[in-house]
């Protein structure tokens, strides 16, 4: 194994991360999200609440699946968010028509987000990080110092750190 190979493996996610992490907050609406992941140039993020703790993430790909849902989940979904929960006003389906006809502005980002966060340390190695998104499928992971977010590795840093390692050898 040649020598930025070498140093590429003895890399950690604290070397090649993103920091500091771009957020989103639970109760944004998805065209909040929009505009947010557009101005920033990103395609997910880590969501928090108004404490600042991690609940979830959201990406595209859960823009892309609350946008392509039919009426009748979108509805659901509007339903359940926060005019149900913290009103105690249940919606008749007339109100909830029309809710869902600009679905993008009345539904939270709490509602299309994944809440289950995957993440590692940040003296993970750079192959073990890679190995993780690969297995995961997915395009970033987060990572945690002492149960707080401290930076995000993507494809993209992986694929940073590798042209640098490359570069080297040159």
């Amino acid at each position: 194994m040649n020598s930025s190979a070498t140093s590429l493996c003895q890399l950690n996610a604290k070397d090649i991360m993103s920091s500091p992490v771009l957020t989103a907050h639970d109760t944004w609406s998805v065209k909040m999200l929009l505009d947010f992941f557009s101005k920033h140039r990103i395609t997910g993020a880590p969501v928090t609440d108004y404490q600042g703790k991690l609940k979830g993430v959201v990406t595209m790909s859960d823009v892309l699946r609350f946008e392509n849902l039919p009426a009748v989940e979108k509805e659901r979904l509007i339903g359940v968010s926060c005019y149900g929960e913290y009103a105690s006003y249940e919606l008749s389906h007339e109100d909830l028509v029309q809710l869902v006809q600009h679905a993008d502005i009345n539904c939270p980002v709490a509602q299309i987000m994944t809440p289950h966060i995957i993440s590692v340390a940040s003296n993970t190695s750079v192959p073990d990080v890679a190995k993780l998104l690969r297995e995961r499928e997915i395009h970033r992971v987060f990572v945690l110092e002492d149960e707080q977010l401290v930076g995000v590795v993507s494809t993209s840093n992986l694929l940073d750190a590798l042209i640098s390692a490359c570069a080297c050898q040159c």
